[in-house]
């Protein structure tokens, strides 16, 4: 039983033969470039809203769901920009 547990050891340290290894061109991996974490794109803020707009805007966020309001806020931003530039 011994020898046939070294035997298995011994053949089992590369499961692929030596000669079906290309080694004539080393292939570097493309690296993938790291996606940006929320508070690298992201800024945070405090700003004084109309309660009214405050109301609707908690409503709307709260039926579509998490990062709702940063959405609605962040295109009315550049909505604003983009007609007032």
């Amino acid at each position: 039983m011994d020898e046939l547990k070294n035997k298995i050891r011994s053949t089992s340290g590369s499961s692929v033969h030596p000669e079906l290894i290309d080694t004539s061109k080393e292939v570097q991996p493309n690296p993938k470039p790291k996606k940006k974490k929320f508070e690298e794109l992201h800024s945070r803020d405090t700003v004084w809203i109309e309660n009214e707009l405050k109301k609707r805007l908690d409503k709307e966020s709260a039926e579509n769901g998490r990062g709702e309001k940063t959405r609605i806020i962040n295109e009315a931003l550049r909505r604003y920009f983009s007609t007032n530039n």
